[in-house]
């Protein structure tokens, strides 16, 4: 009898307080990666997503992996471009605090990318106009952790499994003109849409009986809609020989329709079980600061050497208040810093059909204090190959991979868990020249 009030605390503390600082950390701590969630992604969103399967070298474009609108000047012929991807993300992960990691894979096939571009005739130098469908960002994981977490009153058996899928995708239409002999400007207008599910599930298990419960198993369920927009404007300079590009996006604000469950379930010794479920739905504007990304290539005979910079200042999201919509939180992500993006790569044509492309790019983590030193960097890779048939239909396979450690907070289950990520990607490509 004498452990009975001691139980009994620690049940008080365990069911009550835990899940109350719990959401209130969901909702309102700094590092709430929720809102975050949508603008961060490997191979990054929108116009800066890693690509070697646009065909542009086929078009005498010898610039960059990411997307500039002026560089549409390039093309010459009426073009339509579809491509299909394959996606597969491998993680393993452990709880913090249990060395013993557990390995996740998950995997799907789907359109990556249309388009149509067309030149306008045109009195001096050159017009073109474009419109495009494709994804901006994949959000693809699984996480499964298990082991026994110690708390001051005692070890308790936990896991974690965590499942996320969706994707941002965006409708451009742009448009670019040579204005000056070499020098061009474009403008995208991207309209951008999607959707999300983050589905995770712990259980915490009282073996050792510290608890007069057996089982407490907590689930959330958020499922955000996204619609926004934002512009792209874009310049460059090229020669026989060299390029200089500078693409500048403006801010991305993202309307997110955001509903969600929260569930705890609970299974006593003795008594009945035990349910609380909350549900939330509601709305709030999101806002992903201005990108800035030049980017320079030089010929060496056949050889094309390139310089990609993505510069970022996360220190600039802003996000509602849930707690007071009328007002824009400037301070919420206190933990975020400025950070860029360097990529580089080669380029080689194989005969005058042929055209080859080596990538790399390393992605500093958004955050300024992090846990692990190895979670510092992204590092993707990347190779393509294309070829023209005929002089109208050109062909390209492209292979990137990603690879990655991260430490991630789960504030709805109050713990942490270490990750190391590789997520490869194998694109197919076609395009038709009119």
């Amino acid at each position: 009898m004498t452990c009975i009030p001691q139980k009994l605390k620690i049940l008080f503390v365990f069911l009550f307080i835990i899940p109350i600082s719990i959401r209130a950390q969901f909702f309102n701590e700094a590092m709430s990666g929720e809102a975050l969630r949508p603008f961060r992604d490997v191979y990054g969103i929108s116009s800066s997503t890693f690509s070697l399967h646009n065909n542009s070298l086929l078009s005498r474009d010898i610039s960059s992996t990411l997307e500039n609108p002026a560089f549409l000047v390039n093309i010459r012929r009426p073009k339509a471009c579809v491509s299909m991807q394959y996606l597969n993300v491998d993680q393993r992960s452990a709880l913090v605090g249990n060395q013993q990691e557990f390995a996740t894979s998950s995997n799907t096939v789907r359109a990556d990318y249309f388009g149509f571009a067309y030149p306008v005739p045109v009195y001096r130098g050159n017009m073109v106009f474009a419109l495009s469908y494709t994804p901006s960002a994949y959000y693809y994981s699984n996480l499964e952790s298990k082991g026994t977490v110690t708390y001051d009153f005692g070890d308790v058996y936990q896991e974690v499994k965590i499942e996320e899928t969706g994707s941002l995708n965006t409708l451009r239409i742009a448009g670019a003109i040579e204005f000056l002999p070499n020098f061009n400007t474009g403008v995208s207008l991207n309209f951008h849409g999607g959707d999300r599910s983050y589905q995770s599930v712990e259980t915490a298990i009282d073996e050792n009986d510290v608890l007069i419960n057996d089982e407490i198993i907590n689930r959330e369920i958020i499922k955000p809609n996204y619609s926004g927009f934002n512009m792209d404007v874009g310049l460059s300079y090229h020669s026989s020989n060299f390029k200089f590009g500078l693409k500048i996006s403006t801010p991305l604000n993202l309307t997110i329709q955001e509903v969600s469950e929260f569930s705890e379930k609970f299974t006593y010794d003795v008594d009945p079980d035990s349910t609380q479920n909350d549900y939330y739905d509601f709305e709030y504007e999101s806002r992903y600061p201005m990108e800035i990304a030049p980017s320079f290539a030089v010929k060496f005979g056949q050889l094309t050497v390139g310089l990609d910079l993505i510069i970022h200042n996360w220190q600039k999201i802003e996000v509602d208040r849930l707690e007071d919509k009328s007002a824009i939180n400037r301070d919420l992500y206190w933990n975020l810093r400025k950070t860029t993006d360097i990529g580089v790569f080669l380029a080689m044509p194989i005969g005058n059909a042929v055209s080859t492309r080596l990538a790399y790019r390393r992605i500093p983590s958004p955050y300024e204090n992090i846990q692990n030193d190895d979670d510092k960097y992204y590092h993707l890779i990347g190779a393509g190959i294309e070829t023209i048939l005929k002089k109208s239909f050109i062909l390209g396979c492209a292979y990137q991979r990603a690879v990655g450690d991260q430490t991630i907070s789960h504030p709805y289950f109050d713990t942490w868990s270490s990750q190391k990520y590789t997520e490869d990607r194998l694109t197919a490509s076609m395009a038709v020249l009119f």
